[in-house]
């Protein structure tokens, strides 16, 4: 992660097997300082599109959300299909998306 040339799925079932309506969320990644702060906050309707050695993987943004501090616990934060997270300011910042 600190090599900052991809993000990381940091936890939850491998990309195309998540599954938001049993709390199976994907959760990635990434370094503010590397770009993944926009991550944070994409715009509701993006399409963002994952490419991993199982596939590649459409999903759409359906909210997002900025919790204080940076490294906040993650709590009932990680909602959705996927979710991206990264530090925005002294903040973390998430995005949720769903599968299409």
């Amino acid at each position: 992660m600190d090599a900052c040339r991809d993000a990381v799925q940091w936890t939850g079932p491998e990309l195309g097997t998540e599954d938001g309506y049993a709390l199976r969320t994907a959760v990635v990644v990434g370094h503010d300082h590397c770009g993944f702060d926009r991550f944070a906050t994409l715009p509701v309707g993006t399409e963002v599109v994952a490419t991993t050695p199982r596939g590649t993987f459409t999903y759409r943004v359906y909210a997002n959300h900025v919790s204080p501090g940076r490294g906040t616990p993650s709590q009932g934060l990680y909602w959705g299909d996927l979710t991206l997270q990264s530090c925005v300011g002294p903040n973390t910042g998430f995005s949720y998306l769903m599968r299409t």
